[in-house]
């Protein structure tokens, strides 16, 4: 069906128009000049004779078809488009479900901002990717309920996952078993390997067993997808109670739960229905499209009519052709043959102008390739077509958009950018807008999988400027306003992680500094206990050489005495002269007068032992060794009794009173 409105796709081109009335001035200019540059030559009674085959009306004629072959140009780049045409598409495709994890461990913040907005996210990639395919969408968490029933309405599945929330459940829980059900039942009857159900969760099931309704499942040749969310480190589910206060959710005990991601669980319900398990990460909505949705059996759903209008622009394209043939075949000479020339250029002008719209059906292509899911042809079909119209708005936005498709972040980015750059006229106020809103979501996809932080950061940032200015050309944009508000989370959770890893590294350096001076210190203490060893083992081996002096002294000294001992043993038999001078020990008793007291001998060695022992036995009396040593000592001494007698007999003598 066709409409009898005319657009203009590039009405920009029509100042161009601004440039026929100074050609036109330009040839009257100079049609003059020539004929006064003749006058000074040719005289002019002999110009008429000399120019007389040339044709004014003719000439003039040629020039009006060079400014016709003008303008017909301008109206071609203009691109002039009349009606549409509805297209029929047949409809292949698959049935997929998104089961969504609602419970409130959803709320964790080990992954940034939370799992339940990653998960989000997640299905919206996977949704912009399954084109042609019939999509719903499941809200589960101690209970599931279909939330979008199948369809191919983008707009209602996007509208469904952006309702989804922790509050959409009251009952609390992780019941991946009827979520399953639900699903089954939401899928129906049927046969063929053509349905999936991707199921996003944290995997940490409590209230039934998610393995045995995935074999039920099976049979019914329903393939399960698992995708974690959530880290196997875990994170506290901060919440917030009726006064507003912040808390974490708590056992019966009081404790707060710590929720990890099971991902043994979550793999075990994909495997028994031939799917796999992925962790959610930036290319997880690829890997599961590609690798498992992809080689899923097609099945036809009917046709889709789409509208698309129909170029005109080899309409003026080839009334310029037909002017500049007539303008070359016709002459300024007045020739018989000039009609025949004529008719030469109206055969072969009708002849371009009725092959040249053949070319123009190839021009949608790239769009049925689209919408029929090839976009690798589409983005080609594209590609081909910006080599000979390098500064289209739209050609660069569709590459741009395919590339998306593709997942080809980085070339998605620098087609939209074209795009931008290009001059789009304010009657494509929308195309504008789109571009700008498809620009900033290619940054945040790129800058999803950059490696680097800074790359990260530098990537957001600018897609939070051109949500913002989708935002200014359009305010009641919604979807670009939510997606700012996700990527300012992510940027200060990238903050947060940031500024977390520098005082983890403070933290080591200063640990590491303090283990050092420790270890400085232990290595101190162990020298100064060494020394303090060393000096202890001198000491003793000091003491040990004194007690040895003191020892080697004592046994020299007792030694001596030995000696001395023995020397005087030897001389005790002798002379007067070599015997030691000795009191003899007196008697008991009083001394009677005139009575002589008998020198003892020098008792022996073994003799002077005995005596001295018997001497300790009682003090201030004499013992039977002393009594001993008294008469030998008188029997060594009788030979100087009768001097001393003598002696003694002349003393009293001469000293008688």
């Amino acid at each position: 069906m066709e409409t009898t409105s005319l657009t203009f796709a590039d009405p920009v081109w029509f100042a161009a128009l601004a440039v026929l009335p100074a050609a036109a001035a330009l040839y009257v200019w100079s049609y003059y000049r020539g004929r006064k540059l003749v006058g000074r030559v040719v005289a002019p009674r002999l110009r008429e004779r000399l120019a007389g085959a040339a044709s004014p009306v003719l000439r003039s004629a040629r020039a009006v078809l060079m400014l016709l072959a003008m303008a017909a140009a301008v109206f071609a780049l203009a691109r002039p488009q009349l009606g549409f045409v509805e297209r029929e598409t047949k409809q292949e495709g698959r049935d997929i479900i998104l089961a969504v994890d609602t419970s409130r461990s959803m709320l964790a913040t080990d992954i940034a901002p939370t799992r339940l907005a990653r998960a989000k996210l997640f299905c919206q990639d996977l949704v912009a990717m399954a084109a042609g395919d019939r999509i719903g969408v499941i809200a589960f968490a101690g209970s599931a309920f279909l939330q979008a029933p199948l369809t191919l309405d983008r707009t209602a599945i996007n509208a469904a996952i952006d309702e989804l929330d922790t509050s959409i459940i009251p009952k609390g829980g992780t019941n991946i078993a009827q979520a399953i059900e639900v699903a089954v039942q939401a899928f129906g009857k049927g046969e063929g390997q053509s349905r999936a159900l991707v199921v996003v969760t944290d995997g940490e099931e409590l209230d039934a067993d998610g393995i045995a309704a995935a074999r039920e499942a099976a049979k019914m040749g329903i393939r399960i997808f698992t995708v974690g969310v959530g880290s196997q480190e875990g994170s506290l589910i901060p919440i917030e109670d009726e006064s507003g206060r912040k808390d974490f959710v708590r056992d019966p005990q009081g404790k707060p739960v710590q929720s990890r991601l099971d991902s043994a669980r979550l793999e075990e319900i994909a495997s028994a229905t031939g799917g796999f398990f992925e962790p959610l990460g930036p290319e997880s909505a690829n890997i599961i499209f590609n690798n498992g949705i992809l080689p899923l059996e097609k099945e036809t759903r009917g046709t889709m009519a789409s509208r698309q209008p129909i170029e005109r622009y080899q309409w003026p394209l080839g009334a310029a052709i037909l002017f500049l043939v007539l303008w070359n075949l016709l002459g300024e000479r007045k020739l018989s043959a000039w009609w025949a020339r004529r008719a030469a250029a109206l055969v072969l002008g009708g002849a371009l102008a009725g092959f040249v719209p053949a070319g123009a059906a190839a021009a949608t292509n790239g769009v049925e390739a689209y919408a029929a899911g090839d976009y690798e042809g589409a983005r080609k079909d594209f590609s081909s077509r910006l080599g000979k119209d390098p500064e289209s708005a739209k050609l660069h936005f569709n590459a741009g958009t395919a590339s998306y498709k593709l997942g080809d972040f980085a070339a998605a980015v620098d087609e939209f950018s074209k795009a931008l750059a290009a001059e789009i006229p304010e009657s494509e106020k929308k195309l504008r807008e789109e571009a700008t809103y498809n620009l900033a979501n290619a940054l945040v996809r790129r800058g999803e999988a950059a490696q680097k932080p800074e790359e990260k950061k530098a990537d957001w940032k600018d897609a939070i400027t051109h949500y913002e200015h989708v935002l200014k050309i359009s305010p009641e944009n919604t979807p670009a306003k939510e997606n700012r508000d996700i990527v300012k989370k992510l940027l200060e959770e990238l903050d947060k992680q940031q500024e977390q890893k520098k005082d983890d590294q403070q933290k080591q350096d200063d640990q590491q500094k303090q283990d050092d001076q420790q270890k400085q210190d232990d290595q101190q203490k162990q020298d100064d206990q060494q020394k303090q060893d060393d000096q202890q083992k001198q000491d003793d081996q000091q003491k040990q050489d004194d007690q040895q002096k003191q020892d080697d002294q004592q046994k020299q000294d007792d030694q001596q005495k030995q000696d001395d001992q023995q020397k005087q043993d030897q001389q005790s038999p002798g002379t007067q002269n070599d015997r030691p001078q000795s009191v003899p020990t007196p008697t008991p008793g009083e001394k009677k007068e005139g009575e002589i007291k008998a020198a003892q001998p020098e008792p022996t060695p073994e003799q002077g032992s005995a005596q001295a022992a018997e001497a300790e036995e009682k003090e201030g009396e004499m013992s039977p060794g002393q009594a001993r040593a008294l008469l030998n000592r008188l029997k060594s001494d009788e030979d100087r009794v009768p001097l001393m007698l003598r002696q003694s007999a002349q003393e009293e003598t001469l000293k008688d009173w």
